[in-house]
């Protein structure tokens, strides 16, 4: 079985993806829950990249694509669709959270005035 040159560009890409997510894990740059996604995605290229002659006649005999290079630029395309869906899905929650914690915040700050200003009232008394 022999490589060519852009196979082996896409196995060491993948490869690097593959091991920088981990090593952010490690360093606890990236949340374990995120990075999963990241490494089926370095999976995903990985196996592509290595199975790409049983893959360029699937392509061809399932969907009709004559130029493979388009078929895995589409994947490619419909996997940073699905990554970009999920972080917008995470987003939102966080801004959720966010002005839930923001409210109480304030709804705490105002007790705490009401607080002082009962505790000054009956210390002037």
């Amino acid at each position: 079985m022999t490589i060519d040159r852009l196979t082996l560009l896409v196995v060491i890409t993948a490869l690097a993806l593959f091991f920088l997510v981990l090593e952010m894990v490690r360093r606890r740059a990236l949340a374990e829950r995120y990075s999963l996604l990241w490494l089926l995605v370095s999976g995903g290229v990985l196996v592509l990249a290595l199975g790409r002659t049983v893959l360029d006649n699937i392509i061809f005999m399932q969907l009709g694509i004559t130029y493979p290079p388009s078929a895995l630029f589409s994947a490619g395309f419909v996997g940073l669709i699905v990554i970009m869906l999920y972080m917008t899905h995470v987003i939102t929650l966080l801004s959720r959270q966010n002005r839930t914690a923001a409210q109480r915040i304030g709804l705490l700050e105002h007790q705490l005035e009401e607080l002082k200003s009962s505790l000054d009232v009956t210390k002037n008394e």
